[in-house]
């Protein structure tokens, strides 16, 4: 099968490709809005690194900006934030919807929070950023001011964005692998079959001369039609007596 003869295909049955589309994103959007799909935000805070790093090169950055990032995730500081939020979430569970990775370059490091509830996650984003940057303050008032490290949240919004399900990626997502299944179904039909249905299926796959064509045969439904006129009708209801004869003498 050549390109042409596969586009020719695809736009002979293009109601096919557009019917598996149009079902494949009626099923995603239905499947989105279904009440059993939870949803899930996410609420991002910034907090600044600021002290010994502000004089060392980008090796010394990478190197402490790591641990740093490792620290927020520990359930002490999950439970002291649960006290203060008195959330219905549980230290450990709090501590695996939590994540924190560090932006090399400008010394931040970046705590992300997921929830089902938008609210809840820019409260625990915000909560966990500050008893973190506490309890890591305190520590380091006990050491030299030259090898101090000081962290500070930064005032940034940190409005929770949907990132489960996204509705307006999905749905054309799974029209388009919609379209791509079923144009490679009927590919592969038209493919397999080796049936002969044109004239020129009889030039290309034959290699003979074409002398004539014998049209399908179809039978037509037969018409029973009445004879009877309404005359004969009537007289079949009032029969008519014989004629008699009679003779003079």
């Amino acid at each position: 099968m050549t390109a042409l003869e596969a586009l020719r295909t695809l736009r002979e049955r293009w109601w096919i490709l557009l019917a598996a589309s149009i079902l494949a994103a009626a099923a995603t959007f239905a499947y989105v809005k279904a009440p059993w799909v939870e949803a899930r935000w996410r609420s991002s805070v910034l907090i600044q690194a600021t002290g010994r790093l502000d004089y060392g090169n980008f090796l010394a950055l990478e190197k402490e900006l790591r641990p740093l990032a490792e620290q927020v995730r520990q359930l002490g500081i999950m439970r002291e934030v649960d006290r203060n939020l008195h959330t219905d979430l549980s230290p450990s569970l709090m501590l695996d919807h939590t994540r924190a990775e560090p932006v090399q370059d400008s010394g931040q490091v970046r705590l992300d929070v997921e929830d089902s509830d938008p609210r809840r996650a820019e409260q625990l984003s915000l909560e966990i950023a500050d008893v973190y940057t506490r309890q890591h303050n305190a520590i380091e008032q006990g050491k030299l001011r030259e090898e101090r490290v000081i962290l500070s949240v930064l005032d940034r919004s940190n409005e929770a964005t949907l990132i489960w399900p996204q509705t307006r990626i999905l749905v054309p997502a799974a029209a388009l692998l919609g379209l791509l299944v079923a144009g490679l179904v009927v590919l592969g039909i038209v493919f397999l079959d080796d049936s002969i249905r044109s004239p020129a299926d009889v030039r290309q796959y034959l290699d003979l001369p074409l002398l004539g064509m014998i049209p399908r045969h179809q039978v037509l439904p037969v018409r029973t039609t009445s004879s009877v006129t309404p005359t004969t009708q009537a007289e079949l209801h009032n029969p008519v007596a014989p004629p008699t004869t009679s003779a003079r003498r």
